[in-house]
């Protein structure tokens, strides 16, 4: 993705060209193009372009208007040809950039929402001399912002902002959200740094920032057809829409496939469409990861199915999770955000190998796919939909329906239900972990500030418990994309066909019964793509999560992992109870898998504060102890 960053300055100060070009070698590495800045009094914003598909070339410097307005674009609009129409511009070589700020002109901070597709925009209005920062509705393209002494700075990448402002204060909020698998949301590792959210923009104004969203994933409308038939249909429209929006002539895209449903259900989506229109037609290349220390695991026979299907191999490289070090060398970099160790840059050189020197500038992911297609058996959203709609009959009739696959007790499940229904309403974060028996007091202070100042979604009554799920689970997703935790040695760009606007659209205006059922999880989804997708792959129970490999890493390295708690960081900070992680530790050796994915949060973050230091803390900072040595 092309990189956007720039500077705000107070009136009467100017931004110089020469500084934002010294702020684009701290990200040179990650560009395919030069950088290009445009400066206006006190306004500089820079581009260095990443091209990925057929019309970002078009976008590869900061445009203007005659009115002052400046405006920097990265992404691509996947409704430009509708948004020339309405804004009556006659070429088709207009570039996004300068597609987004004439619609800006024309119905002025309303245009964001008018906007389909992955983008991010930074836009300075000369007139009001405010300054907007923007991410699409499933913020595809990452934005973060900070301001201090008199400047407001801004860029896609965290570490253009960090490598430019060394004594960066820690933030206790985010150790809290991390630690307890809390919503980060806006957050990030710095104090002073704040990301845009996605679907929202940011205004600055005369010292003052707002944000505001521009979509909300609680969808309103609601699609009803008479037949299955018919939602199938709908389906596999703008499911192909989607997948042709990011497949599109361009730079060459390596598609991931596991074996699972949702990449596997975007590889083949694309086969067909392309080999209707031509049976010669190129088809995607693809990558498959593989485990096979992870007896739970058993992805190479499935994706195996799925490329004797297409009679296409693609790339397979084996990541062993049980490999894991639990150390970090700064050698090649230091990681932006906590959660990877020297065998992640151990598999980043592989990738690199077989990504970027291979001229691959994009992945295509099916993340996402789980959750807004109805891959979670669960019949409470559907169920507490009725119960508060007063629907008794309806509740009993559909209750027993629920029950019968895993024989549960019909009270048992009204039980549920109501409990489901009560928590939705009440709960900020009803998906949230228990919070870890070793966080320190001082922790789980910090942690109930954040949960009472950060809403998951606001404003839940009168809303359908199914929409309320749905806007909780997109906001989980947001959490785990993968370009939010950007790689040292290179950073491809993701895609994400799922999170498509107009397909999550249709899939959280659907009846929820359309996409789960007793017994029968993504129901629409295999009813339509049967005959596309392999019914191996259809019929698969749900794909199992990884758990011994992560287990054994922790059990080989417990002495290591007891040696860093000795000499811990987060200790001295007061965030952890060392006797209580010790005991924790000691369990997972003795097999006890509970709370091994917190352990492995709080090594995660302990080891990136290592590597913090070696960016020289600000010694006055709350989170780091002035007499602690660089390790």
């Amino acid at each position: 993705m092309s990189i956007l960053w720039g500077i705000t300055k107070e009136p009467g100060a100017t931004v110089r060209d020469a500084e934002l070009l010294d702020l684009a070698i701290h990200t040179k590495l990650y560009a395919t193009g030069e950088p290009a800045v445009l400066t206006h009094g006190r306004v500089g914003l820079g581009l260095q372009l990443y091209r990925s598909h057929s019309r970002s070339a078009m976008d590869s410097r900061p445009v203007c208007d005659g009115q002052g307005n400046i405006l920097c674009f990265d992404g691509r609009l996947d409704n430009f040809r509708e948004l020339l129409e309405l804004l009556r511009l006659e070429s088709a070589r207009i570039p996004d950039s300068l597609i987004a700020l004439t619609a800006f002109e024309q119905w002025g901070e309303n245009c964001f929402f008018r906007l389909t597709g992955d983008w991010a925009i930074a836009l300075w209005c000369d007139r009001e001399q405010k300054l907007f920062l923007a991410r699409d509705h499933a913020g595809t393209r990452s934005l973060y912002f900070m301001r201090g002494e008199g400047q407001i700075r801004w860029a896609t990448y965290l570490d253009l902002l960090t490598a430019s402002q060394p004594g960066l204060e820690l933030s206790r909020a985010y150790a809290a959200a991390y630690l307890t698998f809390s919503p980060v949301r806006d957050l990030t590792p710095y104090n002073h740094i704040r990301a845009v959210k996605p679907g929202h923009y940011v205004v600055f104004h005369r010292g003052r920032v707002t944000q505001k969203a521009h979509w909300n994933p609680l969808v309103r409308t609601s699609i009803r057809y008479k037949a299955d038939a018919d939602y199938d249909e709908h389906f596999l429209s703008v499911f192909g829409t989607a997948i042709a929006r990011r497949t599109a002539a361009g730079e060459p895209v390596l598609a991931q496939l596991s074996g699972g449903m949702d990449s596997t259900s975007i590889v083949c989506m694309s086969d067909h469409m392309r080999r209707r229109a031509d049976p010669h037609a190129e088809i995607l290349e693809t990558i498959s990861f593989f485990d096979d220390s992870e007896t739970s695991l058993d992805e190479r026979r499935y994706f195996t199915i799925t490329e004797q299907q297409r009679g296409k191999a693609g790339t397979h490289l084996e990541i062993v999770s049980s490999c894991r070090t639990f150390e970090l060398s700064t050698e090649s970099g230091i990681y932006p955000t906590p959660g990877r160790d020297d065998y992640s840059l151990t598999i980043e050189r592989e990738l690199y190998k077989i990504i970027w020197e291979q001229g691959y500038r994009s992945i295509l992911s099916g993340i996402g796919g789980d959750e807004v297609l109805g891959g979670v058996p669960d019949g409470r959203p559907e169920l507490a939909d009725h119960l508060v709609r007063g629907r008794i009959d309806a509740l009993m009739r559909r209750a027993v329906a629920w029950s019968l696959p895993d024989r549960s007790p019909l009270i048992r499940t009204l039980s549920n239900t109501t409990q489901y229904t009560v928590g939705l309403y009440l709960r900020n974060n009803p998906k949230r972990r228990p919070i870890p028996a070793w966080l320190s007091k001082n922790l789980r202070k910090s942690f109930v500030e954040l949960e009472r100042t950060i809403e998951v979604v606001p404003n839940r009554l009168g809303v359908a418990p199914h929409r309320l799920e749905n806007a909780v689970t997109w906001w989980h997703i947001m959490e785990t994309l993968p370009h939010l935790s950007p790689q040292i040695l290179f950073r491809p760009e993701y895609r994400y066909p799922m999170l498509d606007k107009d397909l999550v659209e249709f899939l959280f205006s659907v009846p929820p019964e359309q996409l789960v059922q007793p017994g029968r999880r993504r129901a629409m989804m295999r009813r339509a793509l049967r005959g596309i997708v392999p019914n191996e792959i259809l019929e698969r129970r749900r794909k199992a999560f990884q758990l011994r490999a992560p287990l054994n890493a922790i059990q080989a390295a417990q002495e290591k992992l007891q040696r860093l708690i000795s000499t811990s960081i987060i200790a001295d900070m007061g965030f952890i109870e060392v006797d209580a992680l010790r005991s924790a530790l000691k369990a997972t050796a003795a097999g006890r898998a509970q709370g091994y994915h917190a352990i492995l949060r709080v090594i995660a973050y302990e080891l990136w504060l290592r590597t913090q230091l070696h960016r020289s803390v600000h010694p006055d900072s709350p989170l780091v102890r002035p007499h602690l040595a660089t390790p």
